[in-house]
């Protein structure tokens, strides 16, 4: 049995080669940015159901406001909007706000939320 040679286990150029070349190409190759959030589109409406103008926030459970929108005519859309259990909370032009709400928002896809002022 021959006896134990630490040359045979160096890396040859070849493989530093194939190694350096898996690096690069590894390093340098396009990503691919990962889209998982949903669309939410909004109407506002009042208390007699007829088209609102205000303010649509979206908060995360810490009370951070991750999305707005302004309704003009009743509707606005949030973009990019995490999936999750987030709470709603709208500041309408005219009329009393109602209590804030919580909603489940998929992670993908179109949402639609309609939200009633006081």
């Amino acid at each position: 049995m021959p006896a134990y040679s630490h040359r045979a286990h160096r890396a040859t150029p070849h493989w530093r080669a194939l190694s350096a070349l898996a690096l690069t190409s590894a390093l340098c190759w396009p990503s691919v940015p990962a889209f998982a959030d949903a669309l939410v589109t909004v109407q506002l409406k009042d208390a007699q159901g007829a088209p609102a103008d205000g303010k649509v926030e979206l908060s995360d459970a810490a009370g951070k406001v991750i999305a707005s929108c302004e309704a003009h005519g009743g509707q606005c859309e949030l973009k990019n909007v995490p999936g999750g259990f987030l709470t709603v909370t709208v500041q309408p032009a005219k009329g009393a706000a109602p209590k804030p709400r919580k909603v489940m928002i998929p992670p993908t896809g179109k949402v639609s939320l309609v939200v009633a002022t006081g």
